[in-house]
């Protein structure tokens, strides 16, 4: 009954992340093109990625705020000054407003997944899943105008259900979870998990992909992702979170590489890269085992660092295969010290 409760708790905050980024990524294409698209992406992904360690912390010391409510609000205010204020100041300033209601949020159903989850990593995974659906949704929206007015849509029903979920982020225990080598010093699971995170952000946006032109092809691409991010939670639920962090860094390689022209090669290795996100929240689970908040804005640092080079440094693709290469055999290893050969959690 507690692992049905933990996926129902997952399947609503699925809906909640992918309502969430429709509204973002919808409000994030308005200056695209344009010489701000850069600007406001990197303001937006800062304070949306970076403070989440210090709100998941707050949250879970202090249960009665009503959390949920507080980060619709700061994202339909910043909607409000990007929509309704032509001053470019005040659109900065709605970004900044949007990046933290999603932040928020994103905490939330952090602490709520893992509340439920009695030491099952899917249901997390489950929720992080969601985002790929509504980034992708949220950009195509924004790209063909669609009326802004349909932003309430997601808005309150994202409300409605984080309000349907809302025991689950103050409860005060947490189950335990135990993928990491207790030989391994707590800081260094910390360190790996990051650097890990941070590799597979970088890869994400330096796949060769090419083949990627039409409305379809994106949708297509953006639901392998978040399917391999879920699946990825589940495999390591049943066979172990080492085994599956082989097949989410090795075996995603040479489809990562040559997938470049070819949609079905490629997408083979967006689904295997995916697989090790509920990996490294797992690793952080399993050392801050009171603060699962605190855990998730460790993965959401790192996720912020890999995707800084896209904003200032463009590699040719040599380099970046080489990079992509590199860069996954140094997880793999990374991943093979610190991981046991046990599920995650009990």
């Amino acid at each position: 009954m507690k692992h049905g409760r933990g996926n129902l708790t997952g399947t609503k905050y699925f809906f909640v992340h992918a309502c969430v980024e429709i509204v973002c990524f919808y409000l994030l294409r308005i200056h695209f093109p344009t010489v701000m698209a850069g600007a406001v992406a990197l303001l937006y992904d800062f304070f949306a990625f970076l403070p989440q360690g210090l709100i998941g912390d707050f949250i879970i010391k202090h249960r009665k705020i009503p959390y949920e409510t507080v980060g619709h609000l700061l994202m339909a205010a910043g909607g409000v000054c990007i929509l309704a204020f032509p001053a470019k100041a005040v659109h900065f300033l709605g970004y900044i407003l949007l990046a933290l209601g999603n932040a928020v949020l994103h905490e939330c159903g952090a602490v709520a997944t893992v509340a439920e989850s009695e030491g099952k990593i899917f249901p997390s995974a489950l929720f992080v899943a969601g985002g790929s659906f509504g980034v992708v949704i949220g950009q195509t929206m924004g790209t063909h105008q669609v009326s802004p007015y349909f932003l309430l849509i997601p808005l309150v029903l994202s409300e409605l259900l984080c309000l349907s979920a809302k025991t689950s982020v103050r409860k005060e225990k947490y189950p335990e979870f135990s993928v990491v080598s207790p030989k391994v010093a707590a800081g260094t699971v910390l360190l790996i998990a990051f650097l890990v995170t941070a590799v597979r952000s970088y890869i994400g946006y330096a796949i060769p992909i090419s083949w990627n032109k039409e409305v379809w092809q994106s949708f297509f691409l953006f639901f392998i992702m978040g399917a391999g991010k879920a699946l990825g939670g589940y495999l390591a639920d049943r066979f172990g979170a080492r085994k599956t962090a082989f097949i989410g860094t090795l075996a995603a390689i040479p489809f990562l590489l040559f997938g470049d022209r070819v949609m079905i090669v490629s997408c083979i290795g967006v689904f295997f890269f995916s697989m090790t996100m509920s990996i490294t929240f797992a690793m952080c689970l399993s050392i801050l085992k009171t603060n699962p908040g605190l855990a998730f804005g460790i993965t959401t640092a790192g996720l912020f660092l890999g995707l800084l080079p896209a904003f200032f440094i463009q590699f040719s693709p040599l380099v970046n295969a080489v990079l992509i290469t590199v860069f996954s055999v140094l997880c793999f290893v990374l991943l093979r010290y610190s991981l046991t050969d046990g599920a995650p959690g009990r």
